[in-house]
């Protein structure tokens, strides 16, 4: 899942600085295990948006009306 980072942390794990605003890739498990610290939320899920293909709009012809 992608993650946005709310409060600047050091990973225990990974040992990397996380700032305000990145984004990064984490498993449900280490999301919940990282927000459930004394310390509050760290991080906040995104929402991916799944592209949908959609099909080419055929071109529709219009005709003018001929006034007499």
């Amino acid at each position: 899942m992608k993650v946005k980072v709310l409060k600047t942390y050091k990973d225990k794990h990974t040992k990397n600085l996380h700032k305000i605003d990145e984004i990064i890739e984490m498993t449900a498990e280490r999301f919940e295990e990282i927000n459930s610290t004394s310390q509050g939320v760290f991080v906040e899920e995104i929402e991916e948006k799944k592209v949908e293909k959609q099909e080419p709009k055929k071109p529709t012809s219009r005709t003018k009306k001929q006034v007499k």
